[in-house]
């Protein structure tokens, strides 16, 4: 959403190899390597400050960019290592997709003391299964974290895909197990990174938006931006923190309203439009868990609803340095679909980004939906209403890009008109527009 003018270029800064027409073929899994099934007691341990990163290759795998991945005979339970030679698209380090385990029960990981863990599973459909026919869940601790995980459906074939989760472990060792539901698991690699010390899920930030209709938000969680400078995305309004573009309605939503109207803000600058965006700066920031907004967007050509997060080092190490979750963009041109992406820098200081759509099957501005991320520290995932549609790692992102996520980031909530990216309101475009948020939670 900020400050970038929008010409879309999903996945763009990460590398997509050309898939081969052909898939690889099941006779491969007849050439696998039998592994041993019991976990070695002196496989290394996860610490806090040293992940445990695995591969279903018989050999270390370096990613692009230099992270070691171990073969995973000292934590893997059961299966078999299948391979294939067809490209993997979506990522800079396809070697971790093109061995994967099948059939695999799980994986018993020690860790080096108590806490919350955050586990990626890289997926990929390498051995042809169309949608449907390789489905599993993930179980953590004798948890069930993940249900129906269709790689096939959700990516397609031959394409990088993650199975992200955070576990908490109460004594030494992570256990995760793989439950088939449809056809074999099929993993090619695992990391598993310290999150932070809690062994139990808290919500750090509930907003229900209750109050009085026609009240503010609360200004302990969240400040209105002002001002009508275009944002760097050249759009058209003038933010104001006026009830008329950002109140509670008082039935536990907040309304942010954008109305066609003649408006000098106390920067001035003259706009044609007035609106509505807040953030929790200075109030409330997190690192790692999950987000979550139930939202209802408006319809029209040239409006612009979002729900995303920036870093909170923004002022001093500058966009897009600072990083960008952006959970969920609409655009008024495109009703069903929900964009997500993730914004960072390279050394060059040029910004690289990743992004996929979520498609509803009716209009988005139809009624209230849930838009979600799981955040990590070295992945991150957004979904549309428990769906997910973008699963990005750092090991998929192209040499020597930086992966900005390692550090906490503010939410922002917004409903813009015009831009580049949008382009302008017209005659068909119904005024005033009203964004309606239900809740925000946050959990970590």
């Amino acid at each position: 959403m900020f400050p970038l003018s929008r010409t879309r270029s999903v996945l763009a800064g990460v590398a997509v190899a050309a898939a081969s027409v052909a898939l690889a073929q099941p006779a491969l899994a007849g050439h696998a390597h039998r592994l041993a099934t019991a976990a070695a007691p002196t496989a290394p341990a996860v610490t806090t400050t040293a992940p445990v990163r695995i591969t279903a290759s018989p050999q270390s795998v370096t990613d692009a960019s230099g992270r070691v991945f171990a073969p995973d005979a000292a934590y893997a339970t059961s299966g078999h290592l299948v391979s294939t030679v067809t490209l993997t698209a979506g990522t800079a380090s396809p070697a971790l997709y093109q061995r994967a385990r099948l059939g695999g029960s799980g994986y018993t990981v020690p860790v080096s003391t108590p806490g919350t863990y955050f586990v990626d599973l890289f997926v990929a459909e390498t051995q042809g299964a169309a949608a449907g026919q390789r489905v599993f869940n993930v179980q953590a601790e004798g948890r069930t974290v993940v249900s129906a995980v269709d790689v096939a459906r959700d990516a397609g074939a031959d394409h990088a895909w993650h199975v992200l989760f955070a576990a908490p472990v109460t004594d030494g060792t992570l256990n995760l197990s793989l439950v088939g539901l449809i056809g074999a698991p099929l993993v090619g690699a695992v990391e598993v990174d310290y999150q932070n010390a809690a062994t139990t899920p808290t919500t750090v930030l509930s907003e229900d938006f209750n109050g009085a209709a026609g009240s503010s938000p609360s200004p302990s969680r969240w400040t209105a931006t002002t001002g009508g400078n275009g944002f760097g995305n050249k759009e058209l309004e003038s933010y104001t923190g006026r009830t008329s573009n950002v109140s509670l309605d008082g039935a536990g939503h907040l309304s942010l309203t954008a109305r066609q109207e003649t408006y000098t803000g106390s920067d001035g600058i003259t706009r044609n439009y007035t609106s509505g965006r807040i953030d929790t700066r200075n109030n409330f920031e997190f690192q790692y868990g999950t987000a979550v907004a139930r939202m209802q967007t408006p319809a029209g050509q040239g409006l612009w609803p979002a729900f995303w997060a920036i870093g909170t080092n923004i002022g001093t190490v500058g966009w897009p340095l600072c990083g960008e979750i952006d959970v969920v963009e609409n655009i008024g041109s495109e009703p069903t679909t929900a964009h997500a992406t993730l914004h960072a820098g390279a050394p060059s200081g040029t910004a690289w980004l990743s992004g996929a759509l979520g498609n509803a099957s009716t209009a988005l501005s139809g009624g209230y939906h849930d838009y979600g991320m799981v955040w990590g520290p070295n992945a991150i995932s957004v979904s549309l209403d428990g769906h997910t549609y973008l699963a990005v790692s750092a090991s998929d992102t192209l040499p020597g890009n930086y992966w900005n996520f390692n550090h906490p980031f503010y939410l922002l909530l917004n409903l813009a008109v015009g831009g580049t990216w949008p382009g302008s309101p017209d005659a068909t475009t119904q005024f005033p527009a009203t964004m309606s948020v239900d809740y925000v939670h946050v959990t970590n």
